[in-house]
């Protein structure tokens, strides 16, 4: 009762605030969940940083609209490795333990991956785009690093 009484309420906040019809973004999205062979990877290189995996620990990239699943798929195919580092980047910074080489078929292998050809915006405000430079994943790597370290220590 109490999670469906908290999810509730969180729709109505969101939908309090949209107070225009729905409407359709020029992109499409493609999830991507961790396996298996990603989630035991992790546990290798971080065994003590008290993470754990959820079926919830799914990210969400924006790619072009398309038509068929094939498409998407080629799409993925196009875009991959941006993915696959994010994703190795998000639970290991250090890209020395990242396994190489990383081929189309190892990404398939590792990750969940499922498309959705629809996204619908609610809200009334216009969608905003900040370019992530060098300097500041640079500047957020070694925070991250910072933050790792002192909970190994502990």
């Amino acid at each position: 009762v109490g999670v469906a009484t908290f999810a509730d309420s969180v729709a109505d906040s969101v939908l309090s605030r949209c107070h225009v019809p729905m409407a359709l973004v020029n992109r499409c999205a493609i999830s991507i969940g961790p396996k298996a062979p990603m989630i035991d990877w992790s546990r290798q290189v971080q065994p003590n940083n008290g993470m754990e995996w959820s079926d919830q620990d799914h990210s969400l990239y924006l790619i072009p609209t398309y038509e068929t699943e094939q498409e998407a798929l080629e799409l993925l195919k196009e875009g991959y490795k941006a993915i696959f580092e994010a994703e190795l980047d998000s639970w290991c910074r250090d890209s020395a333990t990242w396994p190489s080489p990383r081929p189309f078929a190892m990404f398939q292998a590792w990750f969940e991956i499922r498309f959705f050809p629809l996204i619908e915006d609610l809200c009334e405000e216009d969608l905003e785009r900040d370019q992530v430079d060098e300097a500041f994943l640079a500047t957020m790597r070694q925070a991250l690093e910072q933050l790792n370290d002192r909970s190994s220590r502990q």
